[in-house]
Parts: structure tokens; C-alpha cells; sequence
């Protein structure tokens, strides 16, 4: 297969490509804003295959440059991961949140739907387009927008499927709840409690860590991404997410009892951030039921295998900031 992954750098999408050159035959293209990062946090690095090429290009204003790349690459399948996508950011930002996943998701999948070569176009979404909801619950397939970043993402998914519509553009959406798992930007909330620890400083916890979230490890996300790609409906979107809950809470808890630690010692509690939602888990019945996906690796084992890996790459990652650094 020839497949395109825009936002290779990125945390998911860098373990898709790492999937996809598991299988030899495939061909892959990757494109990105940014240069390639550290291989700490490119695990296809590992596979050294001629059969992958990188293009350091931006989806807002190298559109003509992206589309020679596809052209004379002509993949079959399209994976779109490229996003703005730090919440808490959003609110000082909302106009650059809305060029790339408004402005620059249009402008790029216009442009793509007139292409002969194209089999399947794979649209990463959020479940945040929902705002907060539970399981079943109707809430879970109405859009309701909370933050700029739900926003920006639900304005450009209304497109997409527009042109489904109208085109009927081969698309596919995805909306899975959190992600983690090894190799995971170092701000985010798993990676950073553990290094916080380790060096004996506080976490802080936005609202007490009452809201409710529902994590999910990238290995069982892009297992399902694969699988929508190949046998998805166009024009659905899938779901993936876990069967239960945690709150923020009790995850980092979680996380301190795993490394023999108090509670009381590494947390402390700040304000909440705006539009947080309060709760969120979706269903997950018709990934099942299309295309046989299941999440299979725990949050335990998970969390687990995170630890590992920054202590086994401590001399590395305890240079690394641990802080959100914004790129417009």
C-alpha cells in the first residue's frame, strides 16, 4: 500500500507510521511542520526502511508544495493528523487554532477530493467536538463545542463531511478519547506526573482533578485507525475508546502509588482551566462491530511501560522541558 501520514512528527501520528513499516510492502510518505524530533519520540525510526520519506512542509501555507509531494507520490490512503491541539492554549489563540483545524483542513481536503489516486481519506478528529458526554448518552453524537480547540476541530469535521455529501469524498473521521503510551510529548499529563516525581517536585491538580477522562494507549488507536482505513464506510465516524472512566484524580494517584510514593507529597491543587469538560467516554459499539477493534493494552500496563521508559532514558529526558512550548 502507498499511504500519506500528515503530522508524522506528531505523537500519534508518529506511531502510525511506526505501524505501518512493520508491514515491508508498505510505502509511506510523511509530512510535517516541523523538522524531525529526537528518535525518543519517533519510534519508526527504529526500522531505518528506504520505504518511508519525510517532507518538513506546513499544511497552513505550503499547500502547493504538499500536493507536488502527493502527486507524484500518488498513496492510496490519506491519514490526517494535523491539528492544533493544546485546550488550554486555544483560548489565547482561538485564530490560529481555527487556521489549521478550520481554514487549513479545508483548504487541504478541497484540494485532495479531485484526486484520482485517493482510495480512503482518514480524518482525525476529537471527541471534544462533543462537549461533555457519557457512553450512549445522545450528547455523545451531537456536536456542542466547549473550547476554541472543539471548535476549530468541529468546524473543520462539518466540512469534511460536507463533502461527503455532496462528493462523496472517501472519508472516514476518528474521534478517540486521551492517548498515551510511550514516547508522549513530555507536557502531557502521564509523562510529566512521572518526571515531576522523580524529581520530588509537585503536580499541580487544575480543579482537584475532579473532571473525568478515559485514556487510551496509541498502540490500540492506531490498530483501530488501521482497520477504519482499510474497512471503514466512508462517510462514518468511528469511536475509539475504552469501557471505563478515571478521574484526573485518581490517575495521578495511580501513578504515585505505582512508584511507592504519598499522595500528599507531589500534589497540589491550582484553578480549574476554563471549559474543561466534566466528563467524557464514548462508545466504542461500532468500531467493533464494522471492523472487530477492541482496546487489549490496560492503563496499569500502560502507565507502566511510560515509566520504564523515562527512567531507562533518564540522562535524556531530564534535560527536556516538561512545559507546552506554543508554535504558531
Amino acid at each position: 500500500m502507498k499511504i500519506a501520514v500528515i503530522a508524522s512528527n506528531s505523537f500519534s501520528g508518529a506511531n502510525f507510521v511506526d505501524l505501518l513499516l512493520e508491514d515491508k510492502n508498505n510505502e509511506v510518505v510523511g509530512i510535517s511542520r516541523s523538522k524531525e524530533y529526537h528518535p525518543l519520540f519517533l519510534p519508526y525510526k527504529k526500522h531505518q526502511n528506504p520505504k518511508f520519506k519525510f517532507y518538513q512542509l506546513n499544511i497552513n501555507d505550503q499547500l502547493d508544495e504538499i500536493f507536488d509531494v502527493l502527486d507524484a507520490f500518488e498513496p492510496e490512503y490519506v491519514v490526517n493528523f494535523a491539528a492544533q491541539g493544546e485546550v488550554g492554549t486555544s483560548w489565547k489563540f482561538p485564530d490560529q487554532w481555527f487556521q489549521t483545524n478550520a481554514v487549513g483542513i479545508v483548504q487541504f481536503t478541497n484540494n485532495l477530493k479531485d484526486k484520482k489516486y485517493l482510495k480512503r481519506y482518514v480524518h482525525i478528529s476529537t471527541p471534544e467536538v462533543y462537549g461533555s458526554c457519557y457512553g450512549q448518552d445522545e450528547k455523545c453524537s451531537t456536536i456542542n463545542p466547549s473550547t476554541p480547540y472543539a471548535a476549530s476541530k468541529a468546524a473543520g469535521d462539518l466540512f469534511i463531511s460536507a463533502l461527503f455529501k455532496q462528493y462523496n469524498f472517501p472519508v472516514v473521521t476518528i474521534r478517540s478519547t486521551n492517548v498515551y503510551g510511550v514516547g508522549q510529548q513530555l507536557y502531557r499529563i502521564i509523562p510529566r506526573s512521572i518526571i515531576l516525581i522523580k524529581k520530588g517536585q509537585k503536580i499541580q491538580l487544575h480543579g482537584g482533578g475532579k473532571s473525568f477522562k478515559s485514556y487510551i494507549h496509541i498502540k490500540d488507536v492506531c490498530q483501530g485507525i488501521l482497520k477504519a482505513m482499510l474497512f471503514g464506510k466512508s462517510g462514518e465516524v468511528y469511536h475509539l475508546s475504552p469501557t471505563d472512566e478515571i478521574s484526573i484524580k485518581q490517575l495521578v494517584s495511580n501513578i504515585i502509588e505505582s512508584l511507592n510514593k504519598e499522595f500528599e507529597d507531589h500534589v497540589e491543587i491550582v484553578d480549574e482551566r476554563p471549559g474543561q469538560d466534566a466528563k467524557y467516554l464514548i462508545d466504542s459499539a461500532k468500531a467493533k462491530q464494522a471492523f472487530g477493534w477492541m482496546p487489549k493494552i490496560s492503563l496499569g500496563k500502560g502507565i507502566n511501560e511510560m515509566t520504564n521508559w523515562i527512567y531507562s532514558n533518564w540522562s535524556e529526558i531530564e534535560k527536556m522541558t516538561i512545559e507546552y512550548i506554543h508554535k504558531k
